[in-house]
């Protein structure tokens, strides 16, 4: 899809993108409104003794970071949730408390989170600590209670022992100052008693530094547990809810309906196999695009009203059967007398008011015209030009085809001053369809048809003829006429309406009975879907109100085509 496409797409939309995002930040704000105040409270735990060694190892590090992962999962599990509830007596089911939980490893480090959300700011932080102490009960090494004991006896014989040793090196100290010192005069036994207190205090500091060593190692044995986890900061009371910002909810409840809308709109585009634009029109069929139309809107008047003659002849409606007159004229053979056959490939696609509006805008440019209607199942162009539907085609086809009656011309004549009837537009006549035939395609394809059509090319009085046909896939009338009288075919298609099958399909059927396509009508077409916006801007340039600009241009280029 072209960048200029994906503009167009954007701004054929923007309507529902607006009420997408208005619905649903709508939506989210009242639906915060109504949502009672929530409160979130976090502890930290860590898994591993890095946080009890002054020189952590490596794989220490790696092996407590894996492990935190585990524990993680470990926090939703049915035992973990079944023993908080139990000992919070909380008033929710072990599955509604796990909804309430989020988790989260600090990168880089073996120490995680757990987050408790919850409508109570003190329940919130007792959830979150009773969790951390529920998964520290089922961590399969931490130490038994006997185990808290010994390390804690340890750690206190360790500070003990310490300060005795610091006592005992000042003793130390101070006699081997005393030794030491010139300036006291020493007895011998005052020396040897000196001496000996030395050596004395040397074994006790040696006796003491054993002990030490030994207490120290029981309590790096107790300690250096890969698995153990322990709760690093304890969840504190928030008196701050954390649903407070509004704008926040309703600014990502319009970004998600907006998503949803662009999701609905590629979903219908992309399912969506009918013709929407003369661009596509064009490549698809390789056919010229005669003139693109653009869509009446609902009339409950009946056909007449949509004749171009009811509306402003500088209304974009008339200025695109202008196009289409010139480029049909101009597509054409200008050495003989046009005859062009008007069909669709479905029903209901707009070709019988086509060739009606065609008509008049070449009777306006000073052409005689003659308009035929060959739908002899649902004939319209009665309807449209407000006449009498008595005596028509029918009527001119049911004469026998016999060169043994010398009235034969004369009658001929004389029916078809019958059957051809004046319209309100100069230069324009009508032959209506006539009374319902028993067998359409049969006499359609006949060689009375053909002589009828020879006679009209042959005719001084008409320089165009517009024949309308049935729907070319739904009954061979017009396919019986095309081959029958060599005429040139002109194929309109509704803008969303005609599906790109049939389009090639009809192309193809009349490519193989060797009839010539002049081109292509689109019909009912969205300004939006054409280049250019060439409706939208031809009635800015020619109406009377004033232009519009800034964000009215951008919402009128986005609304409904002019009706």
């Amino acid at each position: 899809m072209e960048l200029n496409q994906i503009f167009r797409l954007l701004r054929k939309w923007l309507w529902l993108f607006f009420l997408a995002g208005f619905v649903a930040g709508g939506v989210a704000f009242v639906a915060r409104s109504n949502e009672p105040p929530m409160y979130r409270s976090r502890v930290m735990l860590s898994v591993g003794n890095v946080t009890q060694e002054s020189n952590p190892q490596p794989n220490d590090i790696y092996i407590g970071q894996r492990l935190a992962q585990t524990y993680i999962n470990l926090v939703t599990t049915f035992d973990v949730l079944q023993g908080t509830v139990d000992a919070l007596n909380l008033p929710i089911s072990p599955d509604g408390l796990r909804g309430t939980i989020s988790t989260d490893i600090i990168d880089g480090t073996q120490l995680f989170t757990l987050q408790v959300r919850y409508p109570d700011n003190v329940l919130a932080a007792d959830i979150a600590n009773e969790l951390a102490r529920q998964l520290i009960l089922i961590s399969p090494t931490n130490l038994t209670a006997e185990q808290e004991a010994t390390l804690q006896l340890s750690q206190e014989n360790v500070r003990g022992l310490t300060e005795q040793l610091n006592d005992l090196t000042e003793q130390l100290s101070s006699v081997n100052t005393q030794l030491a010192d010139p300036t006291l005069a020493l007895s011998e036994i005052d020396r040897a008693e000196l001496i000996q207190r030395r050596d004395s205090l040397v074994t006790q500091m040696t006796q003491v530094r054993a002990t030490v060593a030994t207490f120290t190692q029981t309590i790096s044995d107790l300690q250096r547990q890969n698995n153990r986890i322990e709760i690093i900061e304890e969840a504190r009371i928030s008196n701050t809810p954390i649903n407070t910002n509004a704008s926040s909810v309703v600014l990502t409840g319009a970004a998600v309906g907006v998503a949803l809308a662009l999701a609905v709109v590629v979903l219908i585009e992309y399912l969506d196999d009918t013709i929407r634009s003369s661009e596509q029109a064009a490549q698809l069929l390789n056919l010229p695009v005669l003139g693109a139309i653009a869509r009446f809107g609902k009339n409950k008047e009946g056909h007449r009203s949509k004749l171009i003659t009811n509306h402003s002849l500088i209304s974009p409606i008339p200025e695109g059967y202008r196009v289409l007159r010139t480029n049909l004229l101009l597509a054409s053979d200008s050495t003989r007398k046009n005859v062009f056959i008007v069909t669709s490939p479905g029903p209901e696609e707009g070709k019988s008011l086509t060739t009606a509006n065609l008509a008049v805008s070449m009777a306006w440019a000073g052409l005689r015209v003659l308009l035929v209607d060959a739908d002899l199942r649902r004939p319209r162009a009665h309807e449209v030009f407000g006449l009498d539907n008595d005596i028509g085609l029918t009527t001119l086809l049911s004469v026998p085809l016999s060169s043994n009656n010398p009235n034969f011309r004369e009658e001929l004549r004389e029916r078809l001053k019958q059957c051809i009837k004046e319209t309100d537009i100069p230069k324009l006549k009508v032959i209506t369809s006539g009374f319902p035939p028993k067998n359409p395609s049969e006499i359609l394809g006949s060689a009375l048809m053909k002589m009828w059509v020879d006679a009209f090319r042959q005719s001084n009085d008409i320089d165009v003829v517009l024949i309308d046909t049935p729907p070319c896939l739904v009954v061979s009338d017009s396919l019986a006429l095309a081959s029958a009288t060599n005429a040139e075919v002109v194929l309109v298609i509704q803008a969303r309406g005609t599906r790109r099958a049939a389009a090639l399909k009809a192309r193809e059927n009349f490519e193989q009975i060797g009839a010539q396509i002049k081109g292509v009508v689109l019909n009912a077409v969205d300004p939006r879907d054409e280049q250019g916006y060439y409706y939208t801007e031809y009635t800015y340039y020619t109406d009377d109100r004033p232009a519009p600009r800034g964000l009215a241009r951008l919402l009128r280029r986005g609304s409904t085509p002019a009706q």
